[in-house]
């Protein structure tokens, strides 16, 4: 929340209740305040690990009235909650275990060690979007923004059981609040994600979710226009999906005026964030909400028969040459970019016989991602299909034919190209060109992996672009057994432990080092996890989220053969058997 113009102050396991004191467990009330300001201080070091910078100054403050919100004014944030160990704050405390049902003072205190620090990653995002020239009109989008980067830093700490213990609670505050209410459903209905809301409502499962949301990045068309007349849907959840913008705009106009309704907005939203099976990720907001993405090389367009002329393909080979010996992840990119250009060269020519011209086109893709560098390149053998112009081109005469006139890297086809080209081989000592570094860092990872370093250099190019790259602190979990999580992460920098729970207990199963890929079982069966992934020192990894990696594999399936190839391995890996005994 934010005082747009004055101070608008805002306030898998059976059920269980949070701890409830006895005389015996009682102690000195625990200070909210600085509860809330150790979230404050340690959310602000992690989100500069990130690049995202607060104003030098903003500080965490007493405010009055309920809970929190950020001034727009000040630039500074409040945090209004109660000092227990006064008569005022134990008034105020007593007024909350009211509104929320709380059976003890004990269930109050979880309430806030669960709220504050989600609230304080909140208000700091209203503060990165003024920061950053980019905070808006519309409250409710505000509001829905800031709760995707709380749920980033606050969601993937839980454990399940943490999870499920919080939702009860929730759920059951939720009902108590909504009984003061005139307005029912509202916020599930003013959700950011009107799948995510359906899906942890029931209204649609998890296979409909998926497919809804690929429609949706793929066409590019709302949820809301996707599900319309699509029978679905209950005829009261089509009444209130129509009537979701006149609830934003109400939001708009009175968010902060009615402090009850606005505790149940956040409770509803908090609930619905920890249900729904989706991950936030700081750098994937940074880069969406903030403008602040890694800088990358453009994308690359396929080539056609316009860009794949003779010179910009043998220019490609000659960079391969180039670069090769000493950076090999640079090399293979320009040998796979040779490839691409000669293939889509090969299919604007004319073949002998026109059903061997209608089969290339076909199988073109396949020929694309299926070369591996330890066998011989399929395309020789299509050498004697192609054009005699074109012959002295493949694989295994190209070497011999280049021209002599071949100039780099001005001949190479892309910026991307004769930017990567020139960072390994002409780098300008006073002016480094960060995104080329960036790109081929990024590319180096795929490479080191079976399942993605056969791909062409434009689809490595994509994947590279939707990386998303997540810091971990000793100790702190990366994914937890039995959650639903789909995404597959890649360990960069640090190392990793697989624990699985043996006769109620963690135990170590095995280890994850830089380079190696994890994750990718979920992503296939869409089981909860088997195992929990822990920190065990600074680490980094970047992930490609469940949403992209479909989308991307749906466009190209062979990713998934690949997959599931490397999933079989490591599944005769776990059982002791070789490729030769599984059946």
């Amino acid at each position: 929340m934010t005082n747009k113009q004055s101070s608008m102050n805002k306030s898998q396991t059976p059920e269980t209740h949070p701890t409830q004191e006895t005389p015996q467990t009682q102690k000195t009330p625990p200070d909210l305040f600085q509860l809330g300001q150790e979230a404050f201080e340690k959310f602000l070091a992690e989100f500069a690990a990130y690049g995202i910078e607060a104003d030098p100054g903003i500080e965490l403050r007493r405010g009055t009235g309920l809970l929190c919100y950020y001034s727009l004014t000040d630039r500074h944030i409040y945090l209004s909650v109660p000092d227990l160990a006064g008569p005022t704050g134990k008034l105020q405390a007593l007024f909350f275990r009211s509104l929320l049902g709380c059976q003890s003072t004990g269930e109050l205190l979880y309430f806030f060690r669960l709220f504050i620090p989600h609230i304080i990653a909140h208000e700091l995002t209203h503060h990165f979007r003024q920061r950053y020239g980019l905070f808006g009109k519309s409250l409710w989008l505000e509001e829905q923004v800031a709760n995707k980067l709380a749920v980033a830093v606050v969601k993937h700490r839980l454990s399940p059981e943490e999870k499920t213990q919080a939702r009860n609670f929730l759920r059951r505050a939720i009902n108590t609040v909504a009984r003061q209410m005139a307005e029912k459903n509202i916020a599930a209905d003013s959700y950011y994600s009107v799948l995510d809301a359906l899906n942890v409502s029931g209204q649609i499962d998890v296979a409909q979710f998926e497919t809804l949301e690929m429609l949706q990045s793929s066409l590019g068309v709302s949820a809301e226009e996707l599900l319309e007349g699509s029978g679905q849907l209950s005829a009261d959840m089509e009444d209130r999906l129509e009537q979701r913008d006149e609830l934003i705009g109400e939001i708009d106009e009175q968010y902060a005026a009615d402090q009850i309704k606005y505790i149940y907005y956040h409770l509803g939203w908090l609930y619905l964030d920890l249900t729904s099976r989706e991950t936030e990720y700081v750098d994937e907001f940074a880069r969406n909400y903030l403008n602040l993405g890694v800088e990358l090389l453009p994308l690359l367009n396929p080539p056609d028969a316009q860009t794949a002329t003779i010179p910009a393909l043998q220019a490609c080979y000659r960079a391969y040459q180039s670069v090769i010996e000493h950076h090999p992840a640079a090399g293979r990119y320009f040998y796979k970019r040779y490839r691409s250009l000669l293939l889509a060269r090969l299919q604007s020519a004319r073949l002998p016989a026109a059903a061997q011209t209608e089969h290339l086109k076909r199988e073109v893709r396949l020929l694309l991602e299926s070369w591996t560098e330890t066998e011989a390149d399929t395309l020789d053998y299509l050498a004697q299909l192609a054009p005699a112009e074109l012959r002295p081109c493949f694989p295994h005469l190209i070497a011999q034919n280049l021209s002599a006139n071949l100039r780099l890297p001005q001949d190479l086809p892309t910026p991307t190209d004769r930017r990567l080209w020139q960072h390994v081989v002409e780098p300008a000592p006073n002016a480094p060109d960060d995104a080329a570094a960036n790109t081929l860092h990024r590319l180096s990872l795929l490479d080191q992996t079976d399942i993605y370093r056969p791909l062409p250099a434009e689809l490595q190019l994509k994947l590279a672009h939707k990386f998303n790259l997540v810091h971990f602190a000793a100790g702190e979990p990366v994914i937890w057994q039995g959650e639903r999580n789909d995404d597959v992460f890649f360990l960069i920098e640090g190392r990793l432990e697989v624990l699985v729970l043996q006769n109620g207990a963690p135990q170590v199963v095995s280890h994850v080092s830089p380079g190696e890929m994890f994750g990718e079982i979920a992503f296939f069966t869409e089981d909860p996890r088997y195992a929990t992934v822990r920190a065990t020192e600074p680490s980094r990894c970047f992930v490609l989220t469940d949403a992209d990696l479909q989308l991307i594999a749906y466009e190209h399936p062979t990713i998934l053969m690949r997959m599931a190839a490397a999933l079989a391995q490591r599944l005769a890996d776990m059982y002791g058997v070789s490729r030769h005994e599984t059946v």
